[in-house]
């Protein structure tokens, strides 16, 4: 064998080495992050409090994944199911989500593409409202929605999304500034010139956002909406203030209430939060595709 083909080997065994150790690294870093899901998974088939770090089960069972969709007791009724409470979390998820990235993407469109007077105390409003914590404004917004003025239009309402319109009446109104903050850097990254040459065609600014700019827009668009999604549906402390009906009670109120008893196991427990946390990640990996990228060069020639 001669040196140059000795120099060739060991370069390839140089570079498969590399190779292995890169994914060795990569497969352990995500075990020890995917494990704690590991682990309540493996509890959910244990028959009582599991006590090891193992994930394992030690007395296998099926009791929490026969009962994991049902909700004994819930509302004073046997047999209330997590899709019922699902459904509930889902009436305030939904128009939040979809109201507040539509809302957010124009306040975003018209304080980066618009000239008007004023412009940059608006942006420097939003900026401070994005500095201070959430938690500051429940105790005057739940002065609002509870006015006598106001409270007749949601509380004791039996119509879809109505029980919950404290919780998502205000994404009408763009009050998400982080999504705004988002969707104003996104469109800094886009170039002028696709605005410009589409005025030259005739195009109205509304024409320009959905049809030249939203295909860009894509990737940032499906991530404020998910990341409106997750902060929406863990949320407990909005439903738990304006919550109604023990019928009306979404995810987040009813898996607290189902805790050890004497019809709710480990595994029961176990089961039914993974069950809720299966519907973020179906929905994660259903999104993740858009996240990163975006098509600003392929979009101008030249």
């Amino acid at each position: 064998m001669t040196d140059a083909q000795l120099t060739i080997r060991r370069s390839k065994l140089k570079k498969n080495l590399r190779q292995s150790l890169k994914y060795v690294i990569i497969i352990s870093a995500t075990f020890v992050m995917l494990y704690p899901l590991l682990w309540i998974v493996g509890a959910s088939f244990n028959l009582g409090a599991k006590e090891s770090f193992w994930f394992w089960p030690e007395a296998f069972t099926l009791i929490g994944w026969k009962d994991a969709f049902t909700a004994p007791g819930w509302g004073s009724v046997e047999g209330y199911t997590l899709f019922r409470a699902l459904w509930n979390t889902m009436q305030y998820v939904l128009p939040h989500v979809i109201f507040g990235t539509f809302t957010t993407l124009l306040t975003a469109y018209v304080i980066t593409r618009m000239r008007f007077k004023g412009k940059k105390i608006v942006f420097a409003l939003i900026i401070g409202t994005l500095l201070m914590p959430n938690t500051i404004f429940r105790i005057p917004m739940y002065a609002f929605w509870t006015s006598s003025a106001i409270a007749p239009i949601w509380e004791g309402s039996t119509a879809p999304f109505m029980p919950y319109f404290p919780l998502w009446a205000g994404s009408v109104f763009a009050v998400n500034s982080f999504s705004i903050f988002m969707f104003i850097q996104f469109f800094r990254s886009i170039p002028r010139d696709l605005d410009e040459a589409a005025y030259m065609d005739g195009a109205n600014k509304f024409q320009v956002l959905f049809q030249v700019l939203m295909p860009i827009l894509k990737p940032i668009v499906i991530t404020v909406a998910l990341l409106m999604f997750i902060a929406q549906f863990n949320d407990y402390q909005g439903p738990l203030i304006y919550k109604g009906a023990v019928s009306t009670y979404p995810l987040s109120l009813v898996l607290p209430s189902l805790g050890l008893d004497s019809t709710n196991t480990y595994a029961h427990i176990y089961a039914r939060s993974i069950v809720s946390v299966s519907v973020l990640i179906l929905v994660f990996f259903g999104a993740q595709k858009y996240f990163v990228g975006n098509d600003t060069d392929s979009a101008i020639k030249g």
